[in-house]
């Protein structure tokens, strides 16, 4: 009886030291994982939006993609009405006619009345006159020709294009619809570059270093990783760049832990796994690399 119980408060003693020792194991394994690593689930997959506005006012004549397509860089989006551009060219290009016609004629006087001038059949004040209209006519000509210059560029801007590769969204512009110069229609998300808003706490990213390699874990995609490398650093938390951001001069306030955004770039994005801004993210940055 006496060795049974004996035996029991061995396994008991053991179990309990096992236990200690397990815990302090892990607790250690943690240590060390966290002095090499640090994480946040806190972070937003982003890319360049481009806002697609026409540089001239004018009706939609025709929209040659939809909503959500997939478009490469100087692919027609939509075209606006080129008629009155046209008709305004056309005009340009007879000011410009006429106004060289004019340049030639004055130039022929000009010499001509210098030549009598010379010879005293004309006055200094004709000759002076021949001149200033010569040089009026110049500048006349130089006026018509930016006119024309402008005019063609208006015909020329009455295609829209694709700045760059991406995927058309807010697409609502229809044909018909008229629209003014510089207003934005719907929006482009570049596919040149894709990277994460990582919003770590203050007191994590001390160690945290442009360069160094990042493991990304995407909400929408699960048990997919993707690489990632720190490319900034903020110089704000993101409470700063707020619309209203905290004023804490009062007296009365609680001292809460801020986050800064830290942006990491996706090394090798796949189209097999589309990304799309907006979408959530966990990262993990290796402090070692």
């Amino acid at each position: 009886m006496f060795k049974k119980l004996l035996n029991r408060k061995h396994i008991k003693t053991t179990f309990i030291i096992g236990f200690f020792a397990a815990s302090a194991f892990i607790w250690l394994c943690v240590i060390i994982y966290n002095h090499y690593n640090v994480s946040t689930d806190d972070a937003y997959v982003n890319a360049h939006v481009v806002h697609i506005a026409p540089r001239i006012a004018g009706q939609v004549a025709r929209v040659a993609v939809s909503n959500n397509q997939y478009v490469h860089k100087g692919q027609l989006l939509f075209q606006l009405d080129p008629i009155p551009y046209l008709v305004a060219l056309e005009k340009a290009k007879a000011q410009y006619t006429i106004n060289q016609a004019a340049y030639q004629n004055a130039l022929l006087k000009e010499k001509r009345t210098d030549v009598l001038a010379k010879k005293s059949f004309a006055s200094s004040q004709d000759n002076d006159n021949a001149e200033t209209a010569l040089q009026t006519a110049a500048a006349s000509v130089q006026l018509a020709k930016s006119a024309l210059n402008e005019a063609t560029l208006n015909l020329g801007w009455t295609n829209i294009v694709a700045p760059t590769s991406g995927w058309v969204t807010n697409m609502s512009t229809r044909a018909g619809d008229n629209v003014v110069a510089s207003q934005p229609l719907f929006a482009l998300i570049s596919d040149e570059s894709f990277w994460l808003d990582a919003n770590f706490k203050e007191t994590q990213i001390q160690n945290i270093r442009a360069g160094q390699r990042a493991d990304i874990q995407l909400d929408m995609y699960p048990g997919v990783n993707f690489d990632g490398i720190v490319q900034s650093i903020s110089g704000g938390t993101g409470t700063v760049f707020s619309l209203l951001p905290p004023q804490n001069a009062t007296g009365n306030w609680v001292k809460i832990t801020q986050r800064v955004p830290v942006k990491i770039q996706f090394t090798h994005p796949t189209n097999q796994y589309p990304l799309r801004i907006g979408a959530s993210a966990s990262v993990n940055v290796k402090l070692g690399t």
